[in-house]
């Protein structure tokens, strides 16, 4: 990278829906954090209804499943309270897990990486999700109808109700761990309606919490590749402009970011991960160079030993910018 310096079975109606949100998930949430119709348009009167909804869906279903102490929880984590992993006597895995990367919102993802389970091990199932969170405000905009990738898991799961005030701000060196993060909707483009599943049978998923840097200083490079095509006489060439970040203290504050969600995952047992285009979207990270530094801090010694069972990155790219092609080209079929 060039730098400048006992499980229960799934419920039957639940199978049908997740297959919809499968399909579903071809189609893609909007990058921006605000919608382009301004404060008082009628989708984000809709979220902000939305909003609300789940507000009282999840507490009448953490009543019945007497959960809601669970789903208010949530643990800040730091660089220096949460150091190196020690390493493991023996792997976790027979082999590497494989990346894989997919066109798909990043609650679709954990729930099909979903295995309903023993509910206080998430070795036997649960995904532990990356949520590209605000800073300061917890859940970002959800209340008011805002649209971006944070904002989307509020929407449709309990992920709010412990992303409590008093653990913000978020510093640059802080994330939060979510253990219990009840699902109970399907995805924007489905219509948010309710999964179609008993309590008892709905997916649960833990959450990474994670600020971003916000509008880092970034480098561009100009440069040029040749290629040639089948039956053409002559060799083409094509332009492109990469943007890197202009400062390595940048990248590396990132790569501490990444360190602290596979330690928290790791620390609580998760085996299955669900990572993403962490900052590439309105806070203005390069994919590129994003993508790279997962790949180096995922084959850092202290997560070798085979810890992870899945590595999916979720990255919506709703109108085709190139975020979910870079990934792909820099991720997808690695050995992690």
């Amino acid at each position: 990278m060039p730098s400048p310096r006992g499980s229960r079975r799934r419920h039957g109606k639940y199978r049908r829906s997740l297959n919809s949100l499968t399909r579903a998930s071809e189609r893609c949430w909007p990058r921006r954090r605000h919608h382009s119709s301004g404060s008082n348009s009628p989708i984000r009167d809709t979220l902000r209804a939305t909003a609300q909804d789940t507000l009282a869906i999840v507490s009448r279903l953490l009543s019945v499943l007497r959960t809601e102490k669970e789903a208010r929880k949530a643990v800040k984590f730091s660089t220096t309270s949460l150091t190196f992993l020690d390493p493991l006597p023996i792997p976790l895995h027979p082999r590497p897990a494989i990346i894989e990367v997919t066109k798909e919102d990043t609650l679709n993802a954990a729930m099909r990486l979903w295995v309903s389970g023993d509910p206080d091990d998430p070795s036997q199932g649960r995904p532990a999700v990356l949520n590209f969170a605000n800073s300061r405000k917890p859940g970002g905009g959800w209340l008011n109808g805002a649209i971006a990738q944070e904002e989307a898991i509020c929407y449709r799961s309990s992920l709010a109700l412990s992303l409590h005030p008093r653990l913000y701000p978020l510093h640059k060196d802080e994330g939060l761990y979510s253990r219990y993060v009840l699902v109970i909707r399907e995805d924007m483009t489905s219509g948010h309606h309710e999964i179609a599943a008993e309590p008892d049978q709905l997916p649960v998923v833990s959450v990474l919490t994670i600020p971003a840097l916000r509008n880092p200083e970034l480098r561009t490079f100009h440069y040029q590749t040749s290629y040639t095509v089948p039956g053409e006489p002559s060799t083409l060439v094509s332009f492109r402009n990469k943007q890197i970040f202009h400062y390595d203290e940048d990248r590396d504050i990132t790569k501490s970011k990444m360190r602290l969600a596979l330690r928290m995952a790791a620390k609580h047992g998760h085996r299955k991960l669900v990572l993403g285009a962490l900052g590439c979207g309105v806070f203005g990270n390069p994919p590129e160079d994003i993508a790279h530094c997962w790949l180096s801090v995922l084959r850092e010694d202290e997560f070798s030993g085979n810890r992870w069972s899945d590595v999916c990155f979720a990255v919506y790219d709703p109108k085709n910018e190139g975020n979910y092609e870079i990934f792909k080209q820099v991720l997808a079929g690695r050995e992690v």
